[in-house]
């Protein structure tokens, strides 16, 4: 009995010798694999746009922007430590295609952040599901009201003014000029039904009417119809939110029946002051005014910032004379602040984990960007104001910038 007593006890002791020494290797591994799931060597940012096809200049503004950027930080000893990644992804302006390319970059490619895209149609896509997994967003192009909605996307924010600034700003301005007779120009697309809205909400608060509103459906070739309205109405200023080939076969129409300017005042949207609005307009340009983002433009008679200048000289540098050719520019710098935004709000955070960040880049206040001054809160993702819109000449062009009206 005492022998079998004996036997059981070393039996015991033996198999909580082989437990406790499986249990420390056990716990010894998790530890292992938790350390190395902390550790990364890279920060990957992904990024998704229209590369090839109609909108391709756009996809060259976020590659232009974000690559020079990450480069600059990479060289610079990258974000805490950790070098920076980005994978630039063509989605061709299809929404479909766009969501699942981002699909791949958040499943496959473990991306920690994502900058784009470039097209609202392709962002109103994508957005859900990247909120859905807690991806943080910078909008550096997009320009859709409703991109930016705290309940529906807590981890979006924007750099790029929205329509709704743009339109705000242009009716202030018309009203604040003195201008009397001001009419609406624009296209039946949602883009033109938001921006009636949008401008119809801020002429009532003026407590101003407008004479006309002269809509169009994006594309037509004759546009006198849209031009005799503007005539018709007698307008001294018409706001333009068309596109750049819309908007310039209605300077040409306006040219025609001898109403462009200097008789009336034309102030349009971003899309106005395109290389292609210029180029098929021709001389009927002359004299029409853009929205441009304040240190992308200059005052009269002076030049661009500094630190645009060097970003422009830089940019033609390495991408091509293209790059400047275009109002577009001033995307590109939208994008390189994108990517320096989301690296403060990352160190901010001390931490790759998302809802850290987004506190992070809730916390910057007054950041000097190459596109303008931007800030955000908690209850705040649009990093500007119509504050931070300037009205340009749309032919007065120095380095990819435009000259303030006076």
């Amino acid at each position: 009995m005492s022998k079998n007593k004996n036997l059981y006890k070393s039996l015991c002791f033996l198999l909580l010798f082989v437990f406790g020494f499986t249990m420390t290797g056990c716990a010894g591994d998790k530890k292992e694999d938790a350390e190395q799931g902390n550790t990364k060597s890279e920060i990957v940012i992904g990024c998704v746009g229209a590369m090839t096809g109609p909108s391709a200049q756009l996809g060259l503004n976020l590659k232009t922007g974000v690559e020079t950027a990450v480069e600059e930080i990479n060289q610079n000893g990258g974000i805490n430590g950790m070098k920076v990644r980005a994978i630039m992804l063509d989605d061709e302006a299809d929404p479909t295609k766009s969501l699942n390319l981002t699909r791949q970059l958040v499943t496959k490619d473990k991306i920690d952040a994502f900058i784009g895209p470039t097209n609202t149609t392709c962002a109103k896509a994508i957005q859900p599901y990247l909120n859905q997994n807690k991806i943080i967003q910078m909008n550096g192009g997009c320009t859709g009201t409703v991109l930016i909605d705290l309940q529906q996307y807590p981890y979006s924010f924007r750099t790029h003014f929205p329509d709704r600034d743009q339109a705000i700003f242009m009716v202030r301005r018309a009203v604040e000029a003195g201008y009397k007779r001001i009419a609406m120009v624009r296209d039946t697309s949602a883009l033109g039904a938001g921006a009636k809205a949008d401008m119809e909400e801020c002429f009532k608060e003026l407590g101003v009417t407008p004479v006309a509103d002269c809509s169009y459906n994006s594309g037509d070739v004759d546009m006198l119809p849209v031009a005799q309205k503007i005539k018709d109405s007698q307008a001294d200023c018409a706001l333009f939110f068309t596109l750049a080939v819309d908007g310039a076969r209605i300077m040409k129409a306006l040219t025609q029946i001898d109403y462009a300017p200097p008789k009336l005042v034309v102030h349009g949207y971003t899309c106005v002051g395109q290389g292609a609005f210029r180029e098929l307009a021709g001389s009927s340009a002359e004299g029409v005014i853009c929205n441009s983002p304040e240190y992308a433009s200059y005052p009269a008679g002076g030049q661009p910032p500094e630190k645009t200048l060097q970003l422009a000289k830089k940019f033609q540098e390495k991408y091509g004379s293209n790059i400047l050719d275009e109002l577009i520019f001033g995307t590109a710098l939208s994008y390189y602040d994108c990517t320096y935004l989301l690296k403060e709000g990352i160190e901010n955070a001390g931490s790759l984990d998302s809802d850290k960040i987004k506190s992070g880049i809730e916390g910057i206040k007054d950041f000097e960007g190459a596109y303008a001054k931007i800030s955000y809160a908690p209850d705040k993702h649009e990093g500007t104001t119509w504050e931070n819109i300037k009205a340009c000449y749309v032919t007065k062009i120095q380095y990819g910038t435009f000259e303030q009206v006076q």
